[in-house]
């Protein structure tokens, strides 16, 4: 019986055989069970996308899911064989399973923010819509007069860009919304900036001479002397241009302060585009009952414009040959056009405008007489300045001991239009 009770070697590796497939299967099984639950939580967790399930099945080799079922009831020598695949490819599986969760999460915030996006889209698209058809002066400004940032701007724009050659927005009722008396002389001043010049001009013309401490450009005028009454009427509206939005607003922000409301407004325009209109509108409102001639364009400034350097630029200046023929048609015998910059070649461009086609026409070269103009610049553009006021930009070339190009043009009587520009037209 003793010999009998001990196992032969066959039985032992028989059953050690044995134990070890059972082994394999129940660890396979439950491996692959365990991996199955982690993926089907991801996929539940992270609503996992179609293409994401079929990048997931394919890097975890299954392929399809009815050969992961067909896999499962192969017989026990292929299970035997194939557990090791399994268990070694389970690193495999678990990267793949995370990958796809990681796609379906990335997947998840990108349609929460697409669907943000659309929305704040549809909203700024719905703005910009609105902004594309109206001119940029009349867009409301993120910017209030108490604000630190009100007083500082971009130094150029694009006056050739679609929404600059807008027209601009005026009241129903321009000028009268702006002056007093429509019956009057009108000052322009073109491209005026934040419209310092004319405030000074208008406040000591016109006894409402501002006292503010803290205004430097005020402060450093004080010495200049007002020359103004040996060419300019004792009464006049002024206007000022600026074709920097909110540059134009803030200069009309500071027309209330300084009690000039009636005298002097600002509009925000592009020169260019504008002119016509508004020098239209402005003659055609007088009285006939007061004096129908009498508010007819006397003086018109253009001091210190931007001079576009760049040769592909100077398309963009300010002095173009249709803003002379303009100025000419509203301006009669005896009217002024004063030209002056701290650039040479920047005051010959808007001269050359003056002395050819239209402007040769009816214009004609002021000459200065005053033998002490040349002394300390240049004698070629070296008149004085008519006003005595200078601008901001003047003060600051003075200090620093630079010269300042002037020129001036005066109104023949040449009536508009002539027969000689009609006929060069015609031409």
């Amino acid at each position: 019986m003793a010999i009998h009770s001990i196992p032969s070697v066959q039985m032992v590796l028989f059953l050690a055989l044995s134990c070890t497939s059972i082994t394999h299967r129940v660890a396979s099984f439950t491996f692959s069970r365990d991996i199955s639950s982690l993926a089907t939580r991801k996929v539940a967790r992270y609503a996992v996308t179609k293409e994401a399930v079929e990048i997931w099945r394919q890097k975890a080799g299954f392929g399809s899911v009815t050969k992961v079922r067909d896999d499962s009831d192969d017989n026990d020598d292929d299970a035997t064989a194939t557990s090791n695949d399994k268990v070694s490819s389970s690193t495999t599986l678990i990267d793949a399973a995370t990958a796809a969760a990681d796609i379906a999460n990335n997947d998840d915030h990108q349609n929460k923010a697409a669907v943000q996006n659309n929305s704040y889209n549809s909203s700024s698209e719905q703005e910009e819509e609105e902004e594309r058809y109206m001119p940029p002066w009349s867009l409301a400004t993120q910017r209030t007069p108490s604000s630190k940032a009100f007083a500082r701007f971009r130094q150029h724009v694009n006056p050739l860009s679609r929404r600059f050659q807008m027209p601009t927005d005026l009241p129903d009722n321009w000028p009268y919304s702006d002056f007093t008396n429509v019956n009057l002389p009108l000052y322009l001043d073109i491209g005026c900036g934040k419209g310092g010049f004319l405030l000074e001009l208008v406040g000591r013309r016109h006894g409402n001479d501002y006292k503010d401490g803290t205004d430097s450009y005020m402060n450093n005028t004080r010495s200049f002397t007002d020359t103004t009454d040996e060419w300019l009427p004792s009464t006049m509206n002024y206007l000022g241009l600026e074709i920097r939005p909110g540059v134009s607003q803030y200069a009309q922000n500071r027309v209330e302060k300084r009690g000039l409301s009636g005298k002097l407004s600002f509009v925000g325009c592009n020169a260019n585009v504008d002119l016509d209109r508004l020098l239209s509108l402005y003659t055609e409102s007088a009285d006939e009952q007061v004096d129908a001639f009498n508010n007819e364009l006397k003086f018109v400034s253009i001091q210190f414009p931007d001079p576009h350097f760049k040769k592909a630029h100077t398309k963009r200046r300010v002095v173009t040959p249709a803003l002379v023929t303009t100025l000419a048609k509203f301006m009669k015998q005896g009217g002024v056009v004063f030209l002056q910059s701290d650039i040479k070649e920047a005051l010959e461009a808007m001269r050359e405008k003056f002395v050819e086609d239209d402007g040769l026409v009816y214009f004609d070269e002021h000459n200065d007489d005053d033998d002490d103009a040349g002394e300390t610049i240049e004698e070629e553009y070296g008149m004085a300045n008519p006003l005595g006021i200078p601008t901001e930009r003047e003060v600051s070339v003075l200090n620093q001991d630079l010269p300042v190009y002037r020129t001036l043009f005066l109104r023949n009587d040449v009536s508009y239009p002539s027969k000689s520009s009609l006929l060069a037209k015609n031409l």
